[in-house]
């Protein structure tokens, strides 16, 4: 569950992950570097995992994705992945596989990028 918070930029920590995760080419891509300059926290994660709700104001750029998680990150016992509604950044969700809170923010350095296929709208 996540908790409002007062809007804000987001951390450093934040900032280079989200960039890390932008980092790769996606449909979408473009549009969602764009809006990470105008995007603001407005929610955490009440366990101490990390997970952040983004908002982004007066996003005129829409990613252009069928996709609600556009990228994925994965590195040893965490799990990350950027989530999209309606075309603009809405989530950075971290999964840990352990106990420890709060979790030690991850680091790009230590994540491996992969972008999900493309679903198959059927036949």
């Amino acid at each position: 569950m996540t908790i409002p918070c007062v809007p804000r930029q987001l951390s450093p920590e934040e900032t280079a992950l989200a960039e890390f995760l932008l980092s790769v080419e996606f449909p979408g891509h473009d549009e969602l570097r764009k809006q990470l300059k105008l995007a603001q926290v407005t929610g955490t994660c009440e366990c101490g995992c990390g997970t952040i709700l983004i908002r982004v104001n007066h996003a005129n750029d829409k990613a252009v994705t069928t996709e609600r998680v556009v990228v994925e990150a994965y590195g040893k016992g965490v799990d990350v992945l950027m989530f999209v509604r309606d075309g603009a950044l809405s989530s950075i969700e971290i999964v840990d596989h352990g106990d420890a809170r709060p979790l030690r923010y991850p680091k790009p350095e230590e994540l491996s990028l992969w972008v999900p296929p493309p679903r198959s709208s059927g036949g």
